[in-house]
């Protein structure tokens, strides 16, 4: 026998499982799988358990996109005891921001979070931005680690998001923790690498899609999704 590696041949798989849907919801189920004509075209899949950005403990990517004004130095204590949190400054005039843009659908519902600190009192300001929409939430930063989150649904059609975190001019902050998930409210901290919880080409993994009726107008399916990483 001779072996070798096939790095194209890795994938991911969810089996996921759903009880107690209403009518429209499994239409909605329904609809993209009829799309995709089963698991013939991909689709757009946003792991619901996981962190949407990439590079979420490294700023230093070319994912982030960082103000000329902004200065950001890594190897701070972060509130779990180690050194992964970044000392965040505003050297400008006005406010300042760190952004990350992804490929999803602005309309739906995310949360928005992230650890802070500062040594005298501050305001920090997450957003949400589609192409037409946006919305925010300043918070007032202490001394002490605070998990700030912000959740939000836009009116926008668009399917790119843009997440930011906005300092006032000569603030300093220290960061840990950034997430983005499509929640109601945060879940714990998942730091991720190259690749955030979110697959442009992921496919049904199932030849047909089956319905159960539990009562009236609620139903059970189980199915799964797979993609190549």
């Amino acid at each position: 026998m001779i072996l070798l590696p096939d790095p194209g041949a890795a994938r991911f798989v969810w089996e996921l499982s759903y009880s107690d849907l209403a009518a429209a919801d499994m239409a909605a189920l329904q609809f993209l799988y009829s799309a995709c004509c089963g698991p013939l075209r991909a689709f757009t899949f946003i792991d619901p358990t996981d962190n949407m950005l990439a590079w979420s403990s490294d700023f230093a990517k070319q994912t982030w996109q960082i103000s000329s004004e902004i200065k950001v130095s890594s190897g701070a204590q972060d509130p779990e005891g180690n050194n992964a949190a970044f000392t965040v400054t505003n050297l400008g005039q006005a406010p300042e921001q760190i952004s990350q843009i992804l490929a999803v659908p602005a309309s739906y519902r995310y949360c928005f979070s992230v650890y802070a600190l500062a040594n005298r009192t501050s305001n920090i300001t997450l957003a949400l931005a589609g192409a037409s929409a946006q919305a925010s939430k300043t918070f007032v930063v202490g001394p002490n680690w605070a998990r700030l989150s912000f959740a939000e649904k836009l009116a926008d059609p668009g399917f790119t998001l843009t997440v930011s975190i906005s300092l006032d001019p000569g603030q300093q902050v220290q960061l840990y923790g950034i997430q983005l998930e499509p929640q109601l409210a945060p879940s714990r901290y998942r730091p991720t690498g190259q690749r955030g919880g979110v697959y442009p080409n992921a496919h049904w993994a199932t030849d047909e899609f089956v319905v159960a009726a539990q009562a009236t107008n609620l139903f059970s399916t189980a199915f799964s999704i797979e993609t190549s990483i």
